[in-house]
């Protein structure tokens, strides 16, 4: 397959989209579960994230809408073409759209000093995040309810684990690291339930995709998966040795262990934006050889 201009911009766009949605979606979510163990400095730093995730998501969203246009015509002129337009925008592509706004237009209701994240804004925080199951193979495959649920449900867990990791980051700051530990430890121990959901849905998913085993190294789609799934296998071991060798020792005063807990945190953003960029491709250049 010959990967042009276009599908480089359209995967690069997506993986921005993906980044920035579960950023917002899981900073509200982390503020419900976190607020009364953070300070008010650190809210405020993480309201100020959760705004600019806002802004570039919705962006980066309008601005796919324009690429994808403008790859269907093979032109810039497409891009602004109001028939090329309509059609992304009559599209599933346009549905995902429209929610992901509408869910971030709620989600941000954070940003006013509430004391905790108001229920309608957790509500946009999730129709935002599983915004992305209104479009794409989950519609085709066998099953497709259960498919689309399933979907819909690894999209709620990655949010919550990847749309953490900003804030944990940010709450580094703080000048009393008692905070970032409890924080830490609480995120551990929901992750605990929700990472099992989203490894749960995400197989069950792949098992309404794939036809067998063996597309996993015998078609493109199969390979950029266990690429994923290589990924996800080091997340996973990096929040092992974060919830059961650092955060103990931060909680115990160990400012050694506060470093090295912050430096992990970093190579789990990084790494999470690899498994993003790997399923914007994937969800874009590809697709299951059962539906092809």
């Amino acid at each position: 397959m010959n990967i042009g201009v276009w599908d480089l911009a359209s995967v690069i766009a997506k993986a921005t989209v993906y980044a920035a949605t579960f950023a917002a979606s899981g900073g509200v979510f982390f503020l419900a579960y976190s607020r009364d163990l953070l300070s008010d400095l650190s809210v405020a730093r993480i309201r100020q994230f959760i705004g600019v995730a806002i802004g570039v998501s919705v962006i980066g969203s309008l601005a796919r809408v324009g690429i994808l246009a403008g790859s269907m015509s093979d032109a810039m002129a497409g891009m602004v073409d109001p028939a090329m337009l309509r059609m992304i925008l009559g599209s599933g592509e346009g549905a995902a759209t429209a929610v992901r706004v509408l869910g971030l237009t709620l989600t941000a209701l954070v940003l006013f000093p509430w004391r905790r994240p108001p229920m309608v804004s957790r509500i946009g925080a999730a129709c935002a995040a599983t915004s992305f199951a209104w479009v794409g193979h989950a519609h085709v495959a066998g099953y497709e309810g259960l498919a689309v649920s399933l979907l819909g449900l690894h999209l709620l867990g990655v949010a919550f684990w990847l749309g953490a990791l900003g804030p944990l980051l940010l709450i580094e700051r703080d000048p009393d690291p008692a905070h970032i530990g409890a924080a830490a430890a609480r995120f551990g121990r929901i992750a605990l339930v929700v990472v099992a959901l989203l490894i749960a849905a995400g197989i069950a998913l792949l098992a309404c995709l794939l036809g067998s085993v063996s597309e996993f190294w015998s078609s493109d789609y199969g390979r950029a998966v266990l690429a994923k799934v290589g990924f996800v296998v080091c997340l996973l071991g990096l929040a092992a040795l974060n919830k059961l060798r650092l955060t103990p020792r931060v909680n115990a005063g160990d400012h050694r262990a506060m470093i090295s807990l912050v430096r992990s945190i970093r190579v789990e953003i990084v790494v999470g934006g690899l498994i993003l960029l790997t399923t914007a491709a994937l969800t874009t250049l590809w697709g299951p050889a059962t539906l092809e």
